[in-house]
């Protein structure tokens, strides 16, 4: 069944990888779909997508530029008449140790995965909003965002993609517009870049991964987003990790433990005899079942 029929879809980094899968999905469930990255692959891929009788066109640029995507977005109405969704996939990826973080790699990681997702994001919402009738906005968090060896700079800039989501969500909550994400998990070249820590990582928090699935599995999840079938689906963040589909907990204050005044002591004895035995998991894990 065709989901995306006549609805026009910017997706940014979608040259390769999993952003060209998810348009390459989309473009088959009837989407005219814009490919943007920072070369000529993105035209490439909506060669192949119009060579195959779907619509697709490209514009190369910058996400991290500001201005970059307010045109981006211009370009998708002006080309199609309008903006019924955006995959905010353009992303890097640079490793570093706390005592090894580099701040050219540290810049450019927000400029891209935070800046670019929140300057895309922003001009969308607001063009969906200037035209009516809604529209869904698809944002590409990470599991790291939970915390990772190496990946803490990554992890910071896909963790601020993950708030923006909530808090987007929140605002737009009685507008037609909706704000998800999603956390991914495929073998790519950004995930091949990362084979060096993997084994440090997996034995650092529960949640392992060995076997990284296809870019394609995870298209389908993208597509249902976009579409008008996840209507009731809001500020909610979808992992996918080959044959698991799940949400993400999202940020929340556990139970207190310590309530009323308190002095010195008080917080001391609060924390050697309640807190000191029930931190929360550092990495990600699954959630734990409810204590009584």
């Amino acid at each position: 069944m065709i989901r995306l029929a006549g609805k026009a879809v910017v997706i940014t980094g979608a040259g390769s990888g999993l952003g060209r899968s998810y348009a390459f999905h989309a473009a088959r469930h009837g989407a005219r779909v814009l490919l943007n990255d920072l070369d000529t692959s993105a035209e490439a891929a909506a060669a192949e997508i119009r060579a195959t009788g779907g619509s697709a066109v490209a514009l190369a640029g910058d996400v991290a530029d500001w201005s970059f995507g307010e045109a981006l977005v211009g370009a998708c109405v002006e080309r199609f008449g309008r903006i019924d969704g955006l995959v905010n996939n353009a992303g890097i990826l640079r490793h570093g140790l706390a005592t090894e973080l580099r701040e050219a790699d540290m810049r450019r990681m927000l400029e891209v995965n935070t800046m670019g997702t929140a300057a895309c994001g922003s001009a969308a919402i607001r063009a969906m909003l200037r035209q009516g009738g809604g529209g869904s906005i698809v944002n590409v968090a990470s599991g790291s965002q939970a915390g990772d060896i190496a990946l803490g700079g990554y992890a910071a800039s896909k963790a601020a993609v993950a708030a923006l989501t909530f808090s987007w969500a929140l605002e737009l909550a009685e507008t037609p517009v909706r704000v998800n994400a999603v956390s991914p998990l495929a073998a790519t070249a950004m995930a091949a870049s990362n084979t060096a820590f993997l084994a440090q990582q997996s034995a650092a928090r529960e949640v392992a991964y060995t076997d990284l699935p296809s870019p394609e599995v995870n298209a389908p999840v993208i597509v249902h987003l976009l579409s008008d079938r996840s209507a009731a689906v809001r500020g909610q963040i979808v992992r996918i990790a080959g044959r698991e589909l799940s949400f993400v907990t999202h940020p929340m204050i556990a139970r207190p433990f310590l309530t009323g005044d308190w002095d010195d002591e008080a917080v001391e004895r609060a924390f050697a005899e309640v807190l000191d035995g029930c931190q929360q998991r550092l990495g990600l894990g699954y959630e734990r079942a409810a204590v009584n």
